[in-house]
């Protein structure tokens, strides 16, 4: 386990990691969450750990949180996704105009989603058309859209009886998540529940908060992107404790994945000092963690390759706990945030102008 992180909350996702593993199958069919699971998510508390302390959520910090979905993934990689990526969206409900509303829901779950069409309105902000990857929006009580309107990228949430859920979601990985597409038909949303980006995204200062509950108050976009860490590495550990062969290859991709934690601590800590110091990450800072995320999922997918290989054609079939594993694996490894050859390149760039 990681510093920084309250040892109780990865305990209380240990209680319920035997569940998760055993419906894991049977929610990848479904595409979707069983209710049984969100409802274990949203009882124990772990759908609220990054809401601040002023919306009921605990104040523990971000590593908190990725370690509650790191260790979530390791059973069901779609849980853990849930927990750690969508239950991220709390911190984001926290920044809205609309979190009164948003934090007296039925269910503490917040879906976002991307694409259709916004316009800017007088009074409001009119929103139509498709809205796509919206993971676990099944179980969701609001979901936020992001779009252009003029020249402001802008937040708009919706409660989740103003759209039509579409059952498109026909993906070869991580189909639990219920990432679905669904339809807006010219909604207006009062210009009183839309938020401008780049402002809710902005540092904030609050000074009757305990030091851990940044979550609400720092530039939130570098921990908005990293909460897919989690997830991945825990997707990468469970495929590893399926092996039962031993070899030299099973030994290279305990390697690597001993390097992908280290690479996830690092991350974890810088985050984590950011927030306590309640300042933005330096551009150093800024491109290391983005190359480092995006290598630490290099290294998962190499080690989980190598031990399907190792596996021999019993890891493809579609109940082994490996190929269920690398199914998911692959496809959160394709997520924008952990693509290797745009933080590369940054990362890069910045070291030749800086020399560091």
């Amino acid at each position: 386990m990681t510093r920084h992180v309250v040892p109780e909350v990865p305990a209380r996702v240990e209680a319920l990691a035997e569940r998760w593993r055993e419906r894991a199958a049977a929610a990848e069919r479904a595409r979707t969450l069983p209710d049984a699971t969100v409802a274990e998510l949203a009882d124990a508390g772990l759908l609220r750990l990054a809401a601040p302390t002023a919306r009921g959520g605990p104040g523990h910090g971000w590593p908190t949180l990725a370690e509650a979905a790191r260790v979530a993934a390791r059973a069901c990689p779609s849980t853990g996704w849930v927990l750690g990526v969508v239950g991220g969206h709390a911190a984001l409900a926290g920044r809205l105009s609309a979190a009164d509303l948003m934090f007296t829901a039925r269910s503490p779950l917040f879906a976002t989603a991307s694409g259709g069409r916004l316009t800017a309105v007088p009074g409001g902000v009119v929103v139509s058309g498709r809205w796509r990857f919206s993971s676990a929006v099944d179980h969701a009580s609001w979901v936020v859209v992001n779009g252009c309107a003029a020249t402001d990228r802008l937040l708009v949430p919706l409660p989740v009886e103003q759209v039509r859920i579409e059952d498109g979601w026909h993906v070869t990985g991580m189909a639990a998540t219920g990432s679905k597409t669904f339809a807006v038909d010219d909604v207006l949303v009062p210009r009183s529940r839309v938020d401008v980006l780049a402002e809710c995204f902005s540092a904030r200062w609050s000074p009757d908060t305990a030091p851990t509950d940044y979550l609400g108050q720092v530039p939130f976009l570098p921990y908005a992107t990293s909460t897919v860490i989690g997830p991945l590495l825990g997707c990468a550990e469970g495929a590893f404790e399926a092996v039962r062969t031993p070899s030299d290859g099973v030994a290279e991709s305990a390697a690597e994945l001993a390097c992908a934690r280290h690479l996830y601590d690092s991350i974890c800590d810088t985050l984590h000092s950011a927030g306590l110091e309640r300042r933005p990450l330096t551009a150093v800072e800024a491109a290391t963690v983005g190359r480092d995320r995006a290598y630490l999922a290099r290294l998962c997918v190499r080690a989980v390759h190598r031990l399907v290989e190792l596996s021999g054609t019993a890891a493809h079939f579609d109940d082994h706990p490996i190929a269920r594993h690398w199914r998911d694996l692959q496809m959160m490894a394709a997520h924008r945030d952990v693509d290797w050859v745009t933080h590369a390149r940054a990362h890069a760039a910045l070291t030749l102008e800086t020399g560091r």
